[in-house]
């Protein structure tokens, strides 16, 4: 059982850890798949718009996939599979996530596995709605109504080798990971994995039983670039938490550029300097921040979490 604690000094170490294991990244969304009865409780939602519509629909991992969860229980991912639709037909099956705030270049990775698609091929696609709560999927299996924005498609062409398939290769959960683009700044939003395979079915060329596991969205802070190096200064903060005054100390002078950003990844100070000084944070909202040091000569940078309180 996780624990969770709502002392600022728990919040700032919770922080740390997370910058420090995520690249200064911050946890946007998390879904284990633990149980999808309680997924569903927190605005999970399963759509079918197969054609015909089969028996069959997004549910429980059940071990058919070949292996156990990634992580958590064994059972813990969810599946889907050739039963969406009849005999003969087209797939197109829906896993809705709730409402999840989100940002552009926000990452999204989450991991899949086929029982059997080297023999009969397997897709899926997540996408994107930007319209808040909105089920929207479109009326039939060639339409996809409000999730018109692909991230990240899998095995697009239906092909025998591009879906990790246990029965041909011995293949354990693989990795898959698209990025958030084309909205004007926060919004709610919901993803939608859709198992969409034509000339589906029992009977058919195509689908055969897919699982998905760990499903992580990450916030990178605005402006930080695709360079992912550490600056290769000592920079400290203190006192932290901070009411008034947060000190930077930064140990070498140069030329630097530094970002506060809230939790949600929204900019709230912006300056230049080239050596250690004071910040006023007495009109900073009660909350968690980070803070990114830039090095203007190379792009590295470094952030850490303050709190202020």
């Amino acid at each position: 059982m996780r624990k969770s604690t709502t002392s600022l000094s728990g919040i700032l170490l919770l922080l740390q850890f997370i910058i420090s294991n995520s690249q200064a990244q911050i946890v946007v969304f998390k879904e284990n798949f633990d149980t999808l009865s309680a997924m569903t409780s927190r605005g999970w939602e399963t759509i079918n718009r197969s054609n015909p519509v089969g028996i069959g629909e997004w549910k429980q991992g059940d071990g058919s996939v070949g292996n156990i969860a990634l992580s958590g229980n064994d059972t813990s991912y969810v599946q889907v599979d050739y039963t969406s639709t009849d005999s003969s037909g087209a797939i197109s099956d829906w896993l809705l996530s709730p409402t999840i705030l989100l940002a552009n270049n926000d990452s999204i990775t989450f991991y899949l596995l086929s029982f059997n698609s080297a023999t009969y091929p397997d897709r899926l696609e997540c996408r994107l709605s930007s319209m808040g709560a909105s089920s929207n999927v479109g009326i039939n299996d060639t339409t996809v109504g409000d999730f018109s924005l692909l991230l990240v498609s899998v095995n697009p062409n239906l092909d025998s080798f591009s879906f990790p398939s246990v029965n041909i290769d011995s293949s354990t959960w693989t990795k898959y990971k698209g990025y958030v683009t084309g909205l004007s700044g926060v919004t709610s939003c919901r993803l939608g994995f859709r198992y969409y395979v034509t000339d589906a079915g029992l009977n058919a060329m195509n689908s055969s039983t897919i699982g998905m596991d760990s499903l992580l969205i990450l916030r990178f802070p605005p402006d930080a670039g695709i360079n992912e190096s550490v600056l290769n200064t000592e920079v400290q903060l203190y006192p932290n938490p901070a009411s008034a005054h947060l000190n930077l100390s930064i140990s070498k002078i140069g030329n630097y550029s530094v970002n506060i950003y809230s939790v949600l990844g929204q900019k709230v100070l912006s300056f230049n300097t080239e050596i250690s000084r004071s910040i006023d944070v007495s009109n900073f909202s009660k909350g968690v921040y980070s803070i990114q040091v830039i090095n203007n000569l190379n792009g590295n940078y470094q952030t850490l979490p303050f709190v202020k309180e």
